[in-house]
């Protein structure tokens, strides 16, 4: 098994113009070796749904983690603010939803 998910791996490298890590991740899960993807990566995003994967990136964890009573308000707000200051771009329609969900979830 081991063998045929490097292989897909690298066919999604080549065909998906993904870096490995990425494709390795996507061909673990879509192999059943997990339950969601984390990534950030739009064409990872892309292909793991197509796929059929449930896909997460940062922003998703920072608003399940508060959800689920491990992240306090502040903290919160600060991974929220942390995030859009980083390298990782989130457009300031989706980063104001983030916003308005904790804020409305975290009262």
């Amino acid at each position: 098994m081991a063998e045929e998910v490097t292989r897909q791996a690298e066919r999604w490298m080549v065909l998906a113009a993904l870096d490995a890590g990425e494709a390795q991740a996507i061909a673990l899960a879509h192999a059943g070796q997990g339950d969601w993807l984390l990534t950030d990566d739009a064409r990872a995003r892309v292909l793991a749904v197509t796929l059929g994967l449930e896909v997460h990136g940062s922003l998703g964890v920072v608003l399940w983690a508060a959800a689920n009573g491990h992240l306090h308000r502040n903290d919160a707000f600060s991974a929220l603010e942390r995030l859009s200051k980083s390298s990782l771009w989130i457009s300031p329609r989706v980063l104001n939803e983030a916003r308005h969900a904790l804020e409305q979830h975290l009262e």
